[in-house]
């Protein structure tokens, strides 16, 4: 039987997890929503999931969810760091790529913020950063009310200075969020026009920003590829209501990536584009330089990375696609995450390897590749 829990982990898409961050409600920390009021959490088979391990974890079979979630708060609150340790060494995460602009609505996270995360992570993980395109413009330029040719040049600048004090592994866009993912060319001067008419100093999230959206997403494009880094596009399912299902899918990408600079950039399809697997998985394996990795089917969609992974593991070239949690907020999406694919992983396998589908020497190469190996060679990190 196959079994890789002793393999290191690279999670190739989280989000910081602070203790002024956690959800106040546990049970919430299993689902994207931002809906208020909803009491349906403990429902989840994610977060039930989730209880078992901790179960697993601190040795009580047989305890209630009451006194799983307990003890839980009582460790993260006593030690939060070495809680965090403690998670991550169980699950073999030595490295993560860090997407520091969520949430997506309301204030981001503080300096201060910035700084416990960091030290939280000192000794436990190396972390490397992205930089995201719209909260790039939304939170860190938008207050200074810059013309918009002031405003491209503060934002080559920021991205120049930003990988330059830090470990930069990509850029990311979440347009999708905004304004979908159907990508239109747009001039220079049609985002000029539609940034100073919508956006520069009365920006409001309707929709109407979309020419300027776009050129900001073709324009982060170009400096990844400048700077030799890949691009992520979110793409899939994400923070509801936020989140518009309907303007997520994939297909979509289709006019971006056909661009010059789309055949030229590392492109990374986040989420596999949940729940339009194979649309993912068609593109990764029809472009050279598109892939993708399996975030969020694991951490907060119950055992849909169990169906998800066989749809991308069939049509995806295997040294493409790449694991990730998408965890963040609380730590405890990235470490369950991380323990229940490395099992969904080898069960999966085990079962091509029966069927005389794949030899067992090239699933113990590819279970490594889908841990870690493809992300250390896509986003040239530290091999550790």
């Amino acid at each position: 039987m196959l079994d890789f829990r002793e393999i290191t982990i690279v999670d190739s898409h989280a989000h910081p997890f602070i203790p002024t961050r956690e959800k106040e409600d546990f049970t919430y920390a299993f689902s994207m929503c931002t809906h208020k009021g909803l009491k349906d959490f403990h429902y989840l088979t994610s977060y039930q999931m989730a209880l078992q391990e901790y179960k697993r974890l601190f040795q009580l079979s047989h305890a209630n969810e009451e006194e799983v979630v307990e003890i839980r708060n009582e460790k993260a609150k006593a030690d939060y760091k070495g809680f965090v340790k403690a998670l991550y060494q169980d699950a073999g995460i030595v490295s993560m790529i860090s997407d520091s602009g969520f949430p997506i609505t309301g204030e981001g996270l503080t300096p201060n913020e910035f700084k416990v995360f960091h030290e939280t992570m000192e000794d436990v993980c190396q972390v490397y950063d992205l930089i995201r395109v719209e909260t790039t413009c939304d939170r860190y330029l938008y207050r200074k009310n810059l013309s918009f040719e002031e405003m491209l040049k503060a934002f080559d600048q920021y991205v120049k200075d930003y990988i330059k004090d830090h470990s930069v592994a990509g850029i990311k866009t979440v347009v999708g969020y905004y304004t979908g993912l159907k990508w239109a060319p747009v001039t220079y001067e049609e985002a000029r026009v539609n940034y100073e008419t919508v956006y520069q100093g009365k920006y409001i999230s309707d929709r109407k920003d979309k020419p300027f959206r776009d050129y900001m997403v073709y324009h982060g494009m170009e400096l990844a590829h400048q700077y030799g880094i890949a691009f992520q596009i979110h793409s899939g399912v994400g923070d509801p209501p936020a989140c518009d299902l309907r303007l997520m899918n994939p297909n979509d990408l289709y006019e971006l990536i056909n661009t010059d600079i789309g055949k030229q950039t590392k492109i990374v399809i986040v989420h596999s584009g949940f729940p339009y697997g194979y649309e993912s998985a068609f593109l990764a394996a029809n472009y050279t330089n598109v892939y993708l990795d399996i975030s969020s089917t694991v951490s907060y969609l119950g055992r849909a990375v169990e169906t998800e992974f066989r749809k991308v593991l069939d049509v995806c070239p295997h040294n493409k696609i790449m694991y990730g949690s998408d965890g963040g907020g609380n730590v405890d999406q990235s470490w369950f995450a991380a323990n229940y694919f490395k099992r969904v992983l080898a069960e999966t396998l085990e079962d091509y390897i029966n069927k005389n589908y794949f030899s067992r020497a090239y699933c113990e190469g590819i279970g490594d590749m889908i841990l870690r190996k493809n992300a250390e060679d896509l986003y040239c990190l530290k091999k550790i």
